[in-house]
């Protein structure tokens, strides 16, 4: 599986001008992903992080009038939603989804939220139900995920990003039993600190 973010700041550099062309042209990205027999995770965020300028975001976003990003604020979840529904629908209009006969086995909403979602006290938790919600409603066909994310509902699958993944497996099944333990990156090395310890990870 080939797993692969969606860049909205590439995507959308100018409000409501999108660009799916050029070296911006994931739908025949995907197509040579199929024609090489792999299958693909399309992690549509709309915040990827992925050391990626802004986390993925649009410049012209933040400039929008009363906007928060990342929690229960209109202007966010329209952008949000609107992003989501149109990438959502572009891989339908060209029958990438697997149900469809396309490689595109899952699709993912956010990114890593969980890592902050206390900064956003109940609107942190609402966002989450919330973009879970949106995201299944577009009747995509395949399962969603969301990454280090224990408070999702059960039909989004919680998935790990991480060094240490194989130390949240156990933690993973006992609350969500029927899900897989999905590593979403599963890194080979990790940083040093200054004067600390040197990551390691044992081959077993």
């Amino acid at each position: 599986v080939l797993e692969t973010y969606a860049f909205w700041n590439g995507h959308e550099m100018s409000k409501g001008i999108f660009d799916f062309g050029g070296r911006y042209d994931i739908v025949k990205f995907v197509k040579e992903m199929q024609k090489a027999g792999l299958y693909v995770l399309l992690r549509i965020g709309p915040y990827v992080c992925a050391e990626w300028n802004f986390g993925g975001f649009p410049y012209w976003l933040k400039l929008e009038p009363g906007i928060v990003f990342r929690t229960m604020n209109k202007p966010y979840l329209d952008a949000m939603q609107k992003w989501t529904e149109r990438l959502v629908d572009l891989m339908k209009r060209n029958n990438l989804l697997y149900p469809q006969g396309g490689p595109i086995i899952a699709l993912q909403i956010e990114n890593e939220y969980g890592l902050i979602e206390e900064e956003y006290g109940e609107n942190g938790k609402k966002y989450v139900q919330w973009a879970a919600q949106m995201a299944n409603n577009t009747d995509a066909g395949v399962p969603w995920i969301m990454c280090w994310q224990e408070d999702a509902p059960a039909y989004v699958i919680n998935t790990c990003n991480g060094f240490y993944c194989d130390n949240w497996i156990a933690k993973h099944k006992a609350k969500f039993p029927n899900q897989p333990a999905w590593f979403t990156e599963h890194w080979p090395g990790w940083f040093q600190a200054w004067g600390g310890p040197k990551p390691v990870r044992r081959v077993e």
